[in-house]
């Protein structure tokens, strides 16, 4: 009987050591259940959405920048070409001989005027722009002869190109292409265009380009023309 006493006290002891044990089990499933309902909850959609519109924007910011950087360094080409433009002709200026037989009106020989041609000539190379011009206008009121007469208010309009004075450039240039027979009507109609674009008038320079591959399609300054086109 006391054998059956001891077993039962026992399996009682037993029985409360494994009760205790699976409350501490209990509790550590607790805990970490808590732990992991505190953690930081993940991002809302909404606030994804935002994030992403916000990166969009600036991507096009800077591509904005970028746009107006390519923009500037574009103008700045053009200008650089059109002084390289103005330089090569510098370059390459063949005055035509004067008329073999002066006017008989004229008051001045025709020696006289083909040596103030290519004084006023020399002052356009040098950059001496306004004493070109000066010259120029001598000759023009002095009575040059005919077939230097366009010469005369080609490289006028010219020294006013040079001078940045692009409206009164384009009053000698019309000049030019308003006389009839002149063989620098192609240049200086593309010389209009040119002063239009340095004077930032883009769409005046656009008709001015067409209106030389209109009249003067064979002209050899057709391709810089359309180039010029292409870039507005």
């Amino acid at each position: 009987m006391k054998q059956l006493g001891a077993h039962i006290s026992f399996l009682v002891v037993v029985a409360l050591a494994g009760l205790a044990m699976m409350s501490a089990g209990c509790g550590t499933v607790e805990e970490t259940t808590s732990e992991d309902w505190t953690s930081t909850p993940p991002i809302s959609t909404t606030a994804q959405l935002e994030y992403r519109l916000d990166s969009l924007s600036n991507e096009n910011r800077k591509l904005q920048q970028q746009l107006e950087v390519v923009a500037t360094e574009n103008t700045n080409l053009s200008a650089r070409n059109s002084e390289l433009e103005t330089r090569m002709r510098e370059a390459v200026i063949t005055p035509r001989p004067a008329a073999t037989t002066p006017p008989p009106a004229a008051p001045r020989s025709s020696a006289a005027f083909s040596g103030g041609y290519e004084v006023a000539l020399s002052k356009y190379r040098n950059r001496n722009f306004q004493e070109a011009i000066d010259h120029f206008s001598s000759l023009v009121t002095g009575g040059i002869s005919e077939d230097l007469l366009d010469n005369c208010y080609y490289w006028i309009g010219e020294s006013y190109f040079g001078l940045k004075r692009y409206d009164e450039a384009i009053q000698q240039f019309q000049t030019v292409t308003g006389m009839a027979g002149s063989d620098k009507a192609d240049d200086a109609q593309y010389m209009i265009g040119n002063s239009y674009l340095q004077a930032g008038n883009r769409e005046q320079a656009r008709e001015a380009f067409q209106k030389l591959l209109t009249l003067y399609p064979a002209s050899q300054l057709a391709g810089r023309a359309r180039s010029k086109m292409s870039s507005l």
